[in-house]
């Protein structure tokens, strides 16, 4: 090849790639021109919405500062955790357990029943709690209910019982 082919050849090509940049920009700004764009704040109460919801549960507090708003945490905390405790066993049973026992639902035994007693006097109580704490057969853990202390269990076993 001649150097004029060349020069011809290099006019060419770089000819054909500036109309291709230039075909890929007008290209680019008519799709812009095309897309649609929604209002964004179409709605006030939408970013204060989604801010709330994005914002930090709490803070890390140190110092006095610190101790001072964990003092008045547990303070707050302190009372739900004894009514927590406060519950009886008839509260119990009418919350959790009485969906089963009451009609016998998955050969459950009924509360008052001579099946319950007869249970109690092969078992003894110890293993009914023990039964209710781990669960057995179709009965969950803790009646379904893992919140439930151990003296709960027991109170509403006993609250069961004949």
């Amino acid at each position: 090849m001649s150097p004029s082919e060349d020069r011809n050849f290099i006019r060419q090509f770089s000819g054909i790639i500036i109309g291709l940049v230039l075909l890929t920009i007008t290209l680019i700004f008519l799709a812009r021109s095309l897309q649609f764009e929604p209002e964004v704040d179409v709605n006030p109460s939408q970013k204060a919405l989604s801010e709330q919801r994005i914002s930090p549960v709490s803070g890390v507090r140190i110092g006095d500062e610190g101790a001072a708003a964990l003092a008045e945490a547990q303070a707050v905390a302190a009372p739900a955790q004894s009514a927590v405790l406060e519950v009886n066993g008839e509260e119990v049973y009418n919350g959790l357990c009485m969906t089963c026992h009451a009609a016998g639902v998955a050969n459950a035994p009924i509360t008052g029943s001579d099946q319950m007693a007869q249970r109690l006097s092969e078992k003894g109580i110890d293993t009914l709690v023990t039964n209710v704490i781990n669960g057995l057969n179709v009965m969950p853990p803790r009646g379904g209910n893992p919140a439930l202390t151990d003296e709960q269990i027991r109170a509403a076993v006993e609250f069961m019982l004949p």
